[in-house]
């Protein structure tokens, strides 16, 4: 049965409800890539928890949420303490180095999260993040994601006095979150333990869907820190921000692409119905990314489009033996 050329909203809205249901499951193939940076303890005390916090973030990143171990990359103060995790040494120049590998192997599309372990200080030249050697100011952290300028970028700062990050990486596509609400709140923060817990854990979860966003995963975090003080009774010395494309936070994702295996015997036709299903689903990822920047009809017009392209894709898919 053909469908009525005027469809207005409500017919519309049925049928993108309809075909988000039908790819639901299908996957992308935009990738995320993951640096991990945990500066200077100090204390002993403060050593391991930011070494605990950083091993967690790995293994969560590649077992629970299928992220592929070469795309994440893990610099810490003691590299000799898990040479098996941890990639190299937290300095400066090694931060510049890695984010400069990313970003060559980032397509246009990768989502890319960078998450910073530490302490952190500010003053009237700036705020940093303290590494061995020299500190990392967010002045030099903004000039080192300049290659990134299409990727959906996510940087996470969970080290004391963090919460003048925001303004210097401020971007288009780019979310920044702070254990800190200001430069000026100096005390030792709980929120890096319980943001990585909402990956390494279930609880951020809430919609159940197998994948925690970045907004999950921030809410999480407020939630258990709020918690923390509140049970043991202290004033709470924190207050996280989450500022830049909030949109983009509700989307963002670690986990990896799950491409559909093409059956063996498959022929060349059924071949390239397959590689045009994965070029229409890398459209769907991309356009909700940008839903932030666009207006809302062309949105709108724009991914009913694809899905239905999508869905007349896995149609043929399975009228050729695939498994649509």
């Amino acid at each position: 049965m053909g469908v009525p050329p005027q469809t207005g909203a409500p017919m519309r809205i049925f049928f993108l409800a309809l075909f988000l249901a039908a790819v639901q499951s299908t996957a992308v193939a935009a990738q995320a890539h993951l640096l991990i940076v945990s500066g200077l303890g100090g204390e002993p005390k403060y050593v391991d928890d930011f070494h605990a916090w950083g091993t967690e973030m790995v293994d969560a990143a590649v077992e629970r949420h299928g992220l592929a171990r070469e795309n994440v990359i893990y610099l810490a103060e003691n590299p000799d303490r898990d040479p098996q995790r941890i990639d190299g040494i937290s300095r400066r120049e090694e931060v510049e180095s890695a984010l400069a590998r990313i970003a060559e192997r980032a397509g246009p599309d990768d989502r890319v999260m960078i998450l910073l372990i530490g302490h952190g200080s500010a003053d009237a030249r700036g705020s940093r993040i303290n590494l061995p050697g020299p500190d990392l100011t967010a002045e030099e952290l903004a000039g080192l994601l300049e290659p990134f300028s299409s990727q959906p970028l996510v940087i996470v700062n969970t080290a004391s006095a963090s919460g003048d990050f925001h303004e210097p990486l401020a971007a288009e596509h780019r979310t920044t979150i702070t254990a800190t609400g200001s430069g000026m709140e100096r005390n030792e923060t709980l929120f890096g333990e319980f943001f990585v817990g909402a990956f390494a854990g279930d609880g951020a979860d809430v919609d159940q869907d197998d994948r925690v966003t970045v907004t999950e995963a921030y809410e999480y975090a407020v939630r258990e820190t709020e918690r923390a003080y509140t049970t043991s009774n202290r004033l709470q010395l924190e207050h996280s921000r989450m500022e830049g494309d909030t949109e983009l936070a509700g989307v963002f994702h670690l986990g990896a692409p799950g491409v559909a295996a093409i059956p063996e015997d498959a022929s060349p036709e059924l071949r390239a119905l397959y590689d045009e299903r994965l070029r229409l689903q890398e459209e769907v990822e991309s356009l909700r990314i940008r839903s932030g920047q666009m207006d809302p009809e062309e949105y709108q017009q724009q991914l009913e489009q694809l899905l239905l392209e999508l869905a007349r894709t896995n149609r043929a898919i399975q009228d050729a033996g695939g498994d649509g």
